[in-house]
């Protein structure tokens, strides 16, 4: 049931792609580097980025339905909405929609990261108890080198920067705070969990073992 639920969801993707007549098939199904005809590494650190928000994403989320099995409602809640955040954070990376705000909705490009920002204020707003209780030094550093690169890209073209250094300092930093982002939902997961078992150890072996029961033989009244 599980894989006709994820099949029918792809049945239906493929069907709208086929259903309509604006983009090619070939810009829908094939790889980027390969339908345009460049090297293989173009765009290497962007794809390993993504590969880190992904990892981030499965880790607060497997994280967070173990927790809450284990009836860490606390803990659960916090890996849960900071997995929700980084899943929002990937797909604006993978598809560019800071880029895209601006043509569809005549937004500025800041204002998508005002929307990222406030919602990143208010995760950590809401579960600053619980962010506390784990390796938040990790998430300090995430967003020092969110903040570098931002602050790269819009004051670049005010300091005269060459394009070539400031595209470098500026991914570079954002990288880095994507390495930074995964390690903390990485490890916090695996904190949670190993709490979780070492719990559970110590409680098989506080439970005393059940004695055999010990069957009373009376003598019968003659």
């Amino acid at each position: 049931m599980p894989l006709a639920a994820l099949w029918l969801g792809a049945c239906c993707l493929l069907v709208a792609m086929v259903l309509q007549n604006q983009v090619p098939y070939e810009d829908l199904l094939l790889d980027p580097t390969y339908a345009s005809g460049l090297p293989w590494y173009m765009g290497m650190v962007s794809n390993l980025g993504v590969l880190g928000w992904t990892a981030a994403a499965v880790s607060g989320g497997l994280g967070s339905w173990t927790a809450q099995m284990a009836n860490r409602r606390g803990a659960a809640m916090m890996l849960a909405g900071g997995s929700l955040l980084t899943v929002l954070l990937l797909f604006d990376d993978l598809f560019q929609l800071h880029v895209l705000v601006k043509p569809l909705l005549g937004l500025p490009k800041w204002s998508a990261y005002l929307v990222y920002g406030s919602a990143a204020m208010f995760w950590v707003g809401t579960q600053a108890v619980e962010i506390r209780r784990t390796r938040y030094g990790l998430l300090v550093a995430a967003a020092t080198a969110f903040a570098v690169s931002l602050l790269l890209d819009q004051l670049a073209p005010a300091f005269d920067l060459s394009a070539r250094g400031a595209l470098v300092a500026e991914d570079s930093a954002k990288f880095f705070g994507i390495l930074a982002w995964a390690q903390y939902f990485v490890l916090t997961s695996v904190d949670i969990v190993r709490s979780i078992l070492n719990q559970l150890a110590n409680q098989s072996q506080k439970t005393p073992v059940d004695e055999p029961q010990r069957v009373k033989v009376g003598l019968g009244h003659q």
